[in-house]
Parts: C-alpha cells; structure tokens; sequence
C-alpha cells in the first residue's frame, strides 16, 4: 500500500514533498476551505443545531490556519531555506 500511495500519480508528489519538505500545496489549500465552507451550509441548510456548527467552525478555522502555515510549493520551501526563515511557525525541523 505505501509503495502504491507513494507511486501515485495524484498523491505521490503531494505525499514526497510533505514527508521531505513539508510542502502543503495551495491548490488542496483551496480545496480544503472549498469543502469546509460546504460542509458548514450544509450543517446549516440541515438544521444542525447551532452549537454544533460554532464548534464545528472553530475547529476547521483551526485546522485551516495550521495548514496555511506551511509552504505552497518547492519553490517557496526553497525560497524560506535561503532566506534563513522558518518552514512552519515554529521551528526549522518537522
């Protein structure tokens, strides 16, 4: 299963680049906000109650601002390396 994962040609790359240089892609940063705000409207249009979206929104809220924290692409993981930035936050390792 890793050998096929790794070996694909949609998740290959994605999974390559987080593993060796924690490269998030902006592209599934979109899509990920894509599928959370449609996942909220339809907590909304089913009449979830409203409790459940306010948690449920602050924990993607969460998750969202833990993602964006991480480079889009190579290129921007090479740029932060030369620059002497941080790649996350927090720290230079991962």
């Amino acid at each position: 299963m890793h050998a096929w994962l790794y070996n694909h040609k949609i998740f290959g790359p994605f999974l390559t680049n987080w593993g060796e240089r924690r490269v998030f892609p902006n592209k599934m940063k979109y899509f990920m906000l894509a599928m959370m705000s449609s996942s909220l409207a339809i907590m909304w249009l089913t009449n979830v109650p409203a409790r459940g979206i306010l948690y449920t929104a602050a924990f993607m809220c969460l998750v969202a601002i833990w993602a964006w924290r991480w480079p889009g692409s190579v290129q921007e993981y090479e740029k932060r390396i030369a620059e002497g930035k941080k790649i996350g936050w927090f720290n230079n390792q991962f």
